[in-house]
């Protein structure tokens, strides 16, 4: 039973969860928006990636990435505490269809604003899109980002506004990061430049 009147974030929300609805796409976000199925695996897979790209200073940039992860989670913590903003699976669950697979509905109630799953994701892309400047894997990591920001929204967990938000800072945060890099760290720069270490 849909409320009277909506706001367009609702609107919004409600066509994505229940417009898309399918087998298939319930699948496809509850498995992009896992943290243990999905977000663990690609972080060995592009560890392995720039390790064997960039040798150790593919390592280096790594771990350079996790931090500027574990940062961006930070900024998004205290900004949820701050602003104290409903998850729509906490506030507007009547009006959504539970997703199989998904938490229902969830027990975190001023804990929306931003989405730290949509934060962390453009982080990195734009982290790594600035730092490696490798076209393939900037689309690649735009096409996750933008896939799991679509999967908090399909599974409830976020408004659209709150995944834009996430986003927004995510990029902003992830090129100033990849700027601080290029100018003090010396294996951002071979990076960047295309320079293989030998050591």
């Amino acid at each position: 039973m849909l409320p009277p009147t909506m706001t367009l974030d609702q609107d919004i929300l409600v066509w994505i969860n229940q417009g898309w609805a399918h087998p298939w796409t319930d699948r496809l976000f509850v498995w992009v928006s896992g943290r243990e199925s999905f977000a663990l695996p690609l972080l060995v897979a592009m560890l392995v990636l720039l390790a064997w790209r960039y040798r150790s200073d593919g390592v280096r940039l790594w771990i350079t990435m996790l931090l500027v992860m574990l940062l961006g989670d930070a900024l998004g913590n205290v900004l949820k505490h701050l602003l104290g903003q409903y998850r729509p699976c906490y506030d507007f669950y009547q009006a959504l269809r539970p997703v199989p697979g998904a938490s229902w509905p969830c027990s975190s109630k001023a804990s929306g604003m931003p989405s730290n799953h949509a934060l962390n994701y453009f982080a990195v892309l734009g982290f790594l899109a600035m730092t490696t400047r490798r076209r393939l894997l900037a689309c690649n990591l735009a096409g996750v980002a933008i896939l799991v920001g679509l999967s908090r929204i399909y599974l409830g967990k976020h408004y659209p506004l709150q995944v834009l938000a996430g986003a927004a800072l995510g990029i902003a945060w992830g090129t100033t990061a990849s700027w601080l890099g290029l100018r003090y760290l010396h294996f951002v720069q071979r990076v960047h430049n295309g320079r293989i270490a030998h050591d």
